[in-house]
């Protein structure tokens, strides 16, 4: 692998002056990058522990949304009545507004169940207020995306659930993201998380002696959480769009240059799958490589799915889906068809009897795929720095797989045998 030093010499000598010109204007960013780290983050130093599942505390989604409903419910432990409500439903445009309405009776529903055309969903958080017949419908994405015209799906329930409300749809994103059907964005007010910081920083900062002491220091420690974590950081992000703009040429140079972590790892992967005697290789692209238990392909049952690659029948897969973040590891069913319905049933039961072994993301099963186990990432985000092109992030890739195929991987697949065989049994009986 060449040095920085051969790459130097190799390089055009203005090409160089501009990197190194590029590499000084670093220094304040970095230096208040550093700042931030330092800041010690309790959230994030209670949540290290559910790192290794793939996410810190802050890191999950359903976290944030307890939080959000525990702050918007007047009558919860916080003590401080409708006080967030109301600033936020004034953020949000939601009737009636400036403090006239009465919300101190307002409910508020976390995974508010909904079936639309055949299609169960759970809305984040719905509120509710009866008295003045007016709802709030909160949609939140902190790590994921939109996704099945939920955002459609959930108003047209909501229409016909409340009918005679006034309601108010909120889409909570970390940057304010719109939704992404054009006719919803009518319907959906896009907020971004510093809504929520700035309602939680002035609580934190009020003097009137309303917010409880112990309520106070989680909101501090909630809120360096958020600025750090969730919200686009918009100092760094000012010094950064500075220093891009003074050395655009340098800074092209290096984003041209910078490692494509996804596409990279791919064929680490594909070679730590085969060195497993028990996993079959199925088909990968650029960001997935596909692969199944041996011990499935003696039930015929299980080349009856329908979504995946041309020339691919399985029922279900295991997947290595490598994104910038780095691999992650997931058990994934196809869609429904004339023929695997009961089967897909049984499987999605016994996932759902094991949660010690799967983390399935779903609720209950639909007729589209199916994930049965949750991602779980592999690696932290030190391991795509320097080690990255040295070889010992590959390394460690390639001993998580390992690692995976003797631990995880056995418990898992016997649930998942065990549940063919006796569909199987069933069959012929």
């Amino acid at each position: 692998m060449p040095t920085l030093d051969n790459m130097i010499a190799d390089a055009n000598d203005e090409q160089i002056a501009a990197l190194c010109r590029a590499l000084s204007s670093l220094e304040p960013l970095e230096r208040l990058a550093e700042e931030h780290k330092a800041e010690f983050d309790a959230l994030d130093f209670i949540g290290k522990s559910a790192w290794v599942e793939g996410r810190t505390l802050w890191g999950s989604e359903e976290f944030h949304s307890n939080v959000l409903a525990w702050l918007l419910n007047p009558r919860e432990t916080h003590g401080c009545g409708d006080c967030f409500l109301r600033r936020f439903l004034i953020n949000a445009g939601a009737e009636p507004i400036g403090g006239t309405g009465d919300w101190s009776g307002a409910e508020v529903k976390r995974e508010w169940k909904n079936l639309v055309e055949g299609e169960e969903g759970y809305l984040d958080i719905l509120i509710v207020n009866k008295a003045e017949q007016v709802l709030c419908a909160i949609e939140n994405k902190v790590f994921s995306e939109e996704h099945s015209e939920q955002l459609s799906r959930y108003r047209k329930a909501l229409e016909r659930a409340y009918p005679s409300f006034a309601r108010n749809y909120v889409f909570l994103t970390p940057a304010r993201t719109l939704p992404l059907r054009e006719e919803e964005r009518a319907h959906w007010t896009s907020l971004g998380y510093a809504v929520v910081f700035d309602i939680v920083q002035q609580m934190v900062e009020s003097k009137d002696g309303t917010t409880e002491e112990g309520v106070e220091a989680f909101l501090r420690q909630y809120a360096v959480t958020l600025r750090r974590n969730i919200m686009p950081d918009t100092s760094i992000a000012q010094i950064a769009r500075k220093i891009y703009l003074e050395h655009q040429e340098a800074m092209d140079q290096i984003i041209a240059n910078r490692p494509r972590w996804g596409s990279e790892a791919i064929p680490i992967l594909r070679e730590a799958i085969e060195e497993q005697p028990e996993w079959k290789l199925d088909f990968s692209d650029r960001n997935w490589v596909r692969f199944r238990s041996a011990d499935w392909d003696q039930y015929e049952s299980t080349r009856t799915g329908s979504t995946w690659a041309p020339n691919s029948q399985a029922l279900m897969l295991f997947a290595f889906v490598s994104v910038d973040r780095g691999p992650y590891i997931q058990l994934e069913l196809s869609a429904r068809n004339e023929v695997n319905g009961r089967l897909r049933e049984k499987l999605f039961d016994a996932v759902w009897q094991h949660p010690e072994f799967f983390k399935p993301a779903h609720k209950s099963l639909t007729d589209n795929n199916t994930m049965l186990h949750y991602p779980d990432y592999f690696l932290n985000y030190s391991d795509l720095g320097g080690g990255w092109d040295d070889g010992t992030s590959f390394a460690k890739i390639k001993a998580l797989v390992s690692g995976f195929a003797e631990r995880e991987f056995p418990a898992m697949n016997e649930v998942i045998v065990n549940c063919l065989r006796e569909y199987e049994e069933e069959r012929q009986a």
